[in-house]
């Protein structure tokens, strides 16, 4: 992730299966990699942490994870429900 200024906005595909029913276009305002839980045994796995301005339930938006796994350079998905927040979308790879 070089030379990213944020805010930028992101398109969702609008496929979430929570009903979101907010903007189609969901501004990023930061993303950091948190890195991994255990880096000697999980040498490649990272964690991100997306803050944006959306509530939580763009959870599963294919559009939300190609849009931010474009802007990384590597795939990332959700991870569990649990982990995402009004605000705040949690990814892994």
């Amino acid at each position: 992730m070089q030379n990213v200024k944020f805010p930028l906005v992101v398109q969702l595909a609008g496929d979430s299966i929570w009903d979101y029913e907010g903007p189609m276009a969901v501004t990023v305002h930061n993303i950091v990699d948190e890195g991994s839980f255990d880096a000697e045994e999980y040498p490649d796995y990272k964690h991100v942490r997306v803050e944006h301005d959306a509530t939580w339930n763009i959870y599963t938006d294919s559009g939300f994870e190609q849009a931010i796994s474009n802007i990384l350079g590597y795939e990332v998905t959700f991870t569990e429900q649990g982990m995402q927040e009004n605000g705040v979308a949690s990814l892994e790879n």
